[in-house]
Order: structure tokens, then sequence, then C-alpha cells
């Protein structure tokens, strides 16, 4: 057993949003680490998507919403846990009720107990985010990867559209941004809840992971069509400035990508969608 898995044999986290896209991610980083991981679901519905990542079985559920201060209580007392990940993704368009919710609930429980959100980068600062408790702030620009549903997004649209015949996905430039492997940033979050769990004083930790991939939607849709054909995928890999806690991707751009071409490929093969595929996010009034 090396230490980085021993640190968390053993311990309990509570996870929002554990079977979303990054939220799944996490929970499996926090199993392979030995750690007990306490998930905390809306509703029955999202019960079937623990069987869609055969976590079934493995994590203590906890149905309830984030925005239910008493029910986060609750589960955080009833499990005695150490640490809180709270990824359940805020609404550009509504104010964020949830994470101020989540907040509060620890501070009653343990203002020790570190809680990591993530959000996107760049983005506004997290404020008005209370500091009675430690609270890490794991920043990303696009994540990526096997589990990603939201279908309005570069690389989803485009394996989708590989894999089915239909085209889809880099069909303009748009801005070009940060991609980063979805199970790295799992494992950046992780590496947050350690940083406070060493100093668990209330403050915000705010950390930007950066892997260097930067391309618009165009370069990265021909990026997923050449791995798809088993080619080197071409990226203007640029070198990112230092990493908080050592952190980089664990595999390289060619190998993410085939990685995540084999998850959409046993998705379409066995339509097992569990539920529809996330339409684009509403645009907010001008």
């Amino acid at each position: 057993m090396d230490d980085v898995t021993a640190s968390w044999r053993g311990r309990r986290s509570l996870v929002t949003c554990c079977t979303g896209f990054l939220g799944s991610a996490v929970v499996r980083e926090l199993l392979a680490r030995g750690a007990e991981v306490v998930g905390l679901v809306r509703d029955r519905v999202a019960d079937a998507e623990f069987a869609r990542h055969k976590l079934a079985g493995r994590v203590h559920v906890v149905h309830g919403r984030a925005e239910d201060t008493f029910r986060v209580h609750s589960a955080l007392a009833v499990y005695e846990a150490s640490g809180v990940f709270h990824l359940a993704a805020a609404d550009p368009n509504k104010p964020d009720r949830a994470t101020p919710l989540v907040l509060e609930a620890v501070r009653r429980f343990d203002p020790r107990v570190p809680v990591v959100v993530a959000r996107p980068s760049p983005a506004p600062d997290v404020a008005p985010v209370s500091v009675a408790v430690p609270v890490g702030v794991a920043r990303f620009g696009e994540l990526f990867g096997g589990g990603d549903r939201n279908a309005f997004r570069v690389v989803p649209a485009t394996a989708i559209g590989l894999l089915t015949g239909e085209r889809g996905g880099g069909t303009s430039d748009g801005p070009a941004r940060d991609f980063v492997p979805v199970r790295d940033a799992a494992r950046a979050c992780v590496a947050v809840a350690e940083a406070l769990s060493s100093d668990p004083r209330p403050r915000v930790l705010d950390a930007t992971f950066r892997s260097g991939w930067v391309a618009t939607d165009r370069e990265m849709a021909a990026a997923v069509r050449e791995a798809f054909a088993g080619r080197p995928p071409h990226l203007a890999i640029t070198d990112p400035p230092a990493n908080p806690f050592g952190w980089h991707p664990a595999v390289g751009p060619a190998a993410a990508l085939a990685a995540t071409i084999d998850w959409y490929r046993e998705f379409v093969r066995t339509r097992s969608f569990g539920t529809p595929l996330a339409a684009p996010p509403r645009r907010a009034a001008a």
C-alpha cells in the first residue's frame, strides 16, 4: 500500500452529483484509493446511473438534494464524513443556491471538514462563498472523457458522429480552451482535498489546473477524428504554468482520446443511455 492510498484508506467523503460526469470520476478515484464514498442522489431515476457506472453496491447512497441543508447535515453526521466534494453543476442562468447551503450544513457538522467544488476557468470568483469552512475551488478549462453525456460539447458530438455515421462537432472554431481529461480532473479534486485536510482552517484555496492541450472546437474535432483513425492527434500542446501540487495529466492526448472513443463505442453499441443526453444550455436573455 503506497502513502497516497494509505492516507485515504477508510476515510468517508460525501459526493454530491455523484452520478454526474466529474462526480462519477471522483467517486472512482476515491474508491481506488481505498476511501468510502457517501453519494447524495437526487431521485430514484438517478439510482439507475450507479448501475450504468458499475458503482452499485460500492457507494453508500443517500437520497436528497444539495439544497436541503438538513439532509446534507444528516448524511455527514450519520456517516461521519471527513470531506465533501460538491460537484453539482450550477445553472449559469440561475443563482447558485446549493453551494451556500452545503457549506452551511458542513459548518454545522464540523467546520474543519474540507469542501471541494469545481468551477470553469476562467470564471468569476467564488464569492459570495462562505469561508466558515475550508473550501477548495478546482478550476479547469473543458473536461472530456468517457461518461460525458453533454452531446453539445465537441468531443462527445464528434465521437458519437464518427461511430454512428452522422456528422457532428467541430463545425466552427470558437474560442480556444484548455482540454483536461476527466480522470485527471478527479485526481486534481482529490489533491485539493488533501491540501485542505493538512491545514483545515476556514479559507478559500483556489487552484487552476491546465493540461496545456489548447484547441478550438474545430481543432479538437480534428484531433478526435485522427485518434479514431488510429493516427496521432495533432494538438497545439503548450507548456502550461506550473500546476498546483505537482499535478499533470497521467497520459498523453493520444491515449486519453483513444480511451474516450472506446467508451463512446461501447455507449453507442449498447445504447445504454439511462437518461437522455443533455440539451444545450439556454442562453441568458440579452
